[in-house]
C-alpha cells in the first residue's frame, strides 16, 4: 500500500481549482438559463441576466458578444411581431411591441416612428366620419381631402377605401366635377336686372341671400350689368356676373366673397397658392415637368430625378388639374409575352459513284533522250492509283428554338442563339525593315438572331415588328498572307404583324435548294454526252458526285397580353380646364336648381345709393325707421272647400316706393290661386305701372315684378298685390301663404328695407 502525503500548499491549489471549475459550471448553467428565458419569450428578464453577467465580467469577450447578439435578436423579433400586428390593424398589440423595443433600445428610431404613426392611425375613424359628413353636405373636395389624409397614413384602411369609392362614384355620376359647394352659394335665385350697377346687384344679393361681399377698392364703381336668369345657384350667378365684367372672386368663408379685378397684380395679392408634391410611378419626371409647363403654364416646378417626384406651386385649380393629368398619364406600361418557335429543317443527300482514274502519268528513268525510244509499260508510272467510289449519304437536321419573351410596349427585345466567330483582318504598313503586318480580331455573331418590337393597342391587338436572321459561317482557304477568310451565309426575314391576343401566326416558305454536281472522268469516255453516255459505261471511266441540299425556315409567334392600359372613365379622360386666361376645374355655367328661389329685380336706371350696412338673411331695420316699408296680409282667416276669397298684401311706408320684386309660396294641393292682380299702391296719382306675375302652380310658387313709371314713387299705404284664392281640400292644420323674398327700390334708387310679414294662415274646412 502506497500512502501519498498532501502538503498544505498543494491542498490550497486543489481547493482553488475546484472552486474555479464550480464557478465555470455555474456560469455555463446561468448562460444556458438566460438563453432559455429568451427562447421562451421572457426577453427582458433574459437580457437583464445577460447584462448582469456582462457587468460582472467586463473583460469577458464571450459575455459581451452574447449580450450584443441576443439584444439584436430580441429587438428584431419584437419589431417583426409588432409590424405583423400593425399590418393586421391590431394597433394596441403593435404599440405594446414597439414599447418593449424602446425599453430595450431607447434610441430605436424605427420603433419611435412606428409609435408616432400608430397615434395618427387612431384618428382614421374620425377622418372617415368627417369625410362622410362632407359627402352628405355635397362637399366632394372636403371628402377627397379626408381620403387623401387616410391614404397617407394607411393606404389599405377599409374605411378609407370605402370612402374613396363613394367619392369616385359621385364624381362619375356628375357630368362635370364641381368645386366645394356651400349652403349659401347653392340655394336657387332668379335675377332680372338690366343695365344695373354691379355693386347694387351684389348689395341686393347680400341682403336677400345672406351673402357678404367685400369689394376691392380698385373695382370701378360705374360697372353696369344685365342678367336675366331663373332658378340658378347663387354661386353660378355671381361667377357669371363677375366674369362678364373681368372680375374675380375669392371665397373667404361660407357666406363671404371678396371681389377684385382680374389683373396680374391683384392675382398675386389675392390668389392663394398651393404647394403639392406628386410621386410618379411610371411617368418620367422630366416628361411630367414639360407637360405641366406646357398645359398649365406653371412656372414654379421642381423635379427630383432620384425619387422621380414633381413639386409644383400654383393655384388650387392648377394643382387639381395637374392631379387629373397625372391620373390619366401615370399608368403602367402595357406588357406582352411573346411565345416564339423557330425551326430550321435541313436535308442533304450525297451520291458519289464511279471509278476515279489517275489524273497524271509520269515516265520512270527517262533522263536521256535515247531512252524515250524504248518506252514501255514498265517505264510509265500512274499516281494516284485508280479508286472505285460507291458512296451514298442522307442527313436531316432540325434546329428548334422556343424562346418566351416578356416585352414592354414599344420596347425592343433581342435573342441570339449561336456562336461568335472570330474574323481576322491584317493590315500591312511599309517600313524600311520591310512591311509590318498587324492583325486584328473582330467577332461576328452567327446563328439564330431574333428581334421583336411590340405595340399593344387598347383593343387587345398587338402589332409586332419582327426581324429574323439565320446565318452560318464557313472558313475559306487561307490567303497568301495566311489570313483565313470567313464565308457567312445569311437568311433574313423582316415584317410587321398585327395579331389579336392569343392568336398564332406562322411564317413559312423561307426555303433554299442547292444542287451541286462534281465530276472526275476520262475525257470522251466518261462524259455522259460522249461514248460513256452512248453505251452506258460512263461511270467505268470516271466518277460523279451529286450533292442535293434543302433547307426551310419556319417561324411561329403568339402574343399574350399580360397587362394593358386600364379602363379610363369619360370624366377621367375629358374634364374642363377653364379658359385661355384662367384655369378652372369647373367652367362658368348656370345649373338649374329646385327649391325656394330668391327673385330679385331692379329698374333699368338703378344706381348704387349710400352704403348700407350688411345684415344677416331675414333681418332688417325696424319698421318705423326712415326708409322702411311695413308689409301685412289682409283677408279672411277661413274658407270652405270650393269657396273663393280675396287676399291682399298690404304695404305702408314713409318713403316713396318705385319698384319691387317678390316671391311667395303656398300649398298647391290645398289652395288654388285663380287670379293675380296689381293693387292700388303703386298706381297712386294715375301713374303708369308695370306688373309681371309668373305663377308656378305645380310647385306652389308665385313670382311678381312690379314698378312705377315716374321717378316720384308711391308712399302712404295701400294694396300692393291682390290674390284670388280658392280652397281645394279640407285640412286639419291652417294652410299658410308665405312671402319668401321681397326687395324694393325707392326714390333716388335707394333700397327700401322691408321685413317679411308673418305667413297668412287660412283654415280650410269641409
Amino acid at each position: 500500500m502506497t500512502i501519498t502525503r498532501i502538503t498544505p500548499a498543494a491542498g490550497r491549489c486543489c481547493v482553488v481549482m475546484l472552486a474555479l471549475l464550480a464557478l465555470a459550471g455555474c456560469a455555463a448553467n446561468a448562460g444556458r438559463d438566460r438563453f432559455e428565458l429568451i427562447d421562451e419569450g421572457h426577453y427582458e428578464q433574459g437580457l437583464a441576466n445577460l447584462e448582469e453577467a456582462a457587468r460582472a465580467a467586463p473583460r469577458d469577450t464571450r459575455a459581451q458578444l452574447a449580450l450584443t447578439t441576443q439584444r439584436g435578436r430580441v429587438v428584431t423579433t419584437l419589431l417583426t411581431q409588432a409590424d405583423r400586428a400593425r399590418a393586421a390593424r391590431d394597433y394596441s398589440s403593435a404599440a405594446s411591441g414597439y414599447q418593449r423595443v424602446l425599453g430595450i433600445e431607447p434610441d430605436n428610431q424605427r420603433a419611435r416612428e412606428a409609435l408616432r404613426e400608430i397615434e395618427q392611425l387612431g384618428s382614421l375613424a374620425e377622418m372617415q366620419r368627417q369625410g362622410q359628413i362632407a359627402l352628405r353636405r355635397g362637399d366632394l373636395d372636403g371628402a377627397q381631402r379626408e381620403v387623401e389624409a387616410i391614404a397617407a397614413l394607411d393606404p389599405g384602411y377599409p374605411g378609407g377605401l370605402a370612402l374613396k369609392r363613394q367619392v369616385d362614384t359621385l364624381r362619375a355620376r356628375m357630368a362635370q366635377p364641381y368645386p366645394q359647394l356651400r349652403s349659401k352659394l347653392s340655394q336657387p335665385v332668379s335675377l332680372e336686372f338690366r343695365d344695373a350697377n354691379l355693386k347694387l346687384i351684389l348689395e341686393v344679393l347680400s341682403q336677400t341671400a345672406g351673402l357678404n361681399f367685400i369689394i376691392d377698392k380698385d373695382v370701378r364703381p360705374d360697372i353696369k350689368a344685365t342678367i336675366f336668369v331663373r332658378q340658378v345657384a347663387v354661386e353660378d350667378a355671381v361667377n357669371l356676373l363677375l366674369q362678364q365684367n373681368q372680375l374675380l372672386s375669392k371665397v373667404v368663408n361660407d357666406n363671404t366673397i371678396v371681389v377684385y379685378p382680374d389683373t396680374p397684380q391683384k392675382l398675386r395679392d389675392y390668389q392663394d397658392l398651393v404647394l403639392r408634391t406628386f410621386y410618379l410611378t411610371n411617368t418620367d419626371a422630366k416628361s411630367a415637368q414639360d407637360m405641366v409647363k406646357t398645359m398649365l403654364k406653371t412656372r414654379d416646378v421642381f423635379i427630383d430625378e432620384r425619387l422621380n417626384t414633381l413639386t409644383m406651386r400654383d393655384s388650387a385649380e392648377a394643382v387639381r388639374l395637374a392631379e387629373k393629368l397625372f391620373l390619366a398619364q401615370d399608368q403602367s406600361s402595357p406588357e406582352v409575352v411573346l411565345e416564339v418557335q423557330v425551326m430550321e429543317i435541313s436535308r442533304q443527300r450525297v451520291q458519289d459513284l464511279g471509278l476515279e482514274w489517275p489524273q497524271t502519268f509520269s515516265l520512270l528513268d527517262a533522263a536521256t533522250l535515247d531512252k524515250l525510244n524504248s518506252i514501255d509499260s514498265a517505264r510509265i508510272g500512274i499516281s494516284p492509283s485508280p479508286q472505285l467510289k460507291i458512296n451514298a449519304k442522307n442527313s436531316a437536321i432540325n434546329t428548334l428554338a422556343s424562346p418566351v419573351l416578356r416585352v414592354s410596349n414599344r420596347e425592343k427585345a433581342k435573342i441570339h442563339i449561336g456562336d461568335r466567330v472570330p474574323v481576322i483582318s491584317a493590315t500591312s504598313v511599309p517600313s524600311t525593315q520591310g512591311p509590318v503586318i498587324t492583325e486584328s480580331i473582330t467577332y461576328l455573331d452567327v446563328g439564330l438572331k431574333l428581334e421583336v418590337e411590340p405595340t399593344i393597342h387598347l383593343n387587345d391587338e398587338v402589332a409586332i415588328k419582327v426581324m429574323l436572321e439565320v446565318s452560318n459561317a464557313e472558313n475559306q482557304p487561307p490567303t497568301v498572307s495566311g489570313t483565313i477568310p470567313v464565308k457567312v451565309t445569311t437568311r433574313n426575314a423582316e415584317t410587321v404583324l398585327r395579331l389579336r391576343d392569343g392568336e398564332t401566326q406562322v411564317l413559312a416558305g423561307l426555303m433554299r435548294n442547292d444542287h451541286n454536281e462534281l465530276g472526275n472522268q476520262i475525257p470522251g469516255l466518261g462524259e455522259s454526252s460522249g461514248l460513256g453516255g452512248l453505251f452506258g459505261i460512263g461511270r467505268l471511266f470516271g466518277s460523279r458526285q451529286d450533292d442535293v441540299r434543302k433547307t426551310e425556315l419556319v417561324l411561329s409567334i403568339t402574343p399574350r397580353i399580360v397587362r394593358n392600359l386600364p379602363y379610363m372613365s369619360p370624366h377621367q379622360m375629358e374634364f374642363p380646364s377653364g379658359t385661355e386666361g384662367s384655369l378652372r376645374v369647373r367652367p362658368v355655367s348656370l345649373r338649374p336648381t329646385s327649391g325656394d328661389s330668391l327673385a330679385l329685380a331692379l329698374p333699368a336706371d338703378a344706381v348704387l345709393a349710400a352704403p348700407l350696412s350688411a345684415t344677416a338673411s331675414g333681418s332688417a331695420a325696424a319698421p318705423d325707421s326712415p326708409g322702411s316699408l311695413v308689409l301685412s296680409w289682409v283677408g279672411p282667416d277661413s274658407l270652405r272647400v270650393g269657396e273663393e276669397a280675396l287676399v291682399v298684401l298690404h304695404a305702408a311706408g314713409n318713403q316713396p316706393l318705385r319698384s319691387s320684386t317678390l316671391q311667395l309660396a303656398y300649398d298647391p294641393a290645398a289652395l288654388q290661386i285663380s287670379e293675380v292682380s296689381e293693387g292700388d299702391f303703386l298706381g297712386q296719382g294715375n301713374s303708369a305701372t308695370t306688373f309681371a306675375p309668373r305663377l308656378d302652380e305645380q310647385n306652389g310658387r308665385l313670382y311678381v315684378a312690379m314698378s312705377r313709371a315716374d321717378s316720384s314713387g308711391a308712399s302712404g299705404e295701400g294694396g300692393l298685390l291682390r290674390l284670388r284664392v280658392k280652397a281645394l281640400q279640407a285640412s286639419e292644420a291652417a294652410v299658410p301663404i308665405r312671402l319668401l323674398t321681397f326687395s324694393a327700390v325707392g326714390q333716388g334708387n335707394r333700397l327700401v328695407s322691408a321685413p317679411l310679414p308673418a305667413a297668412k294662415l287660412l283654415a280650410v274646412g269641409p
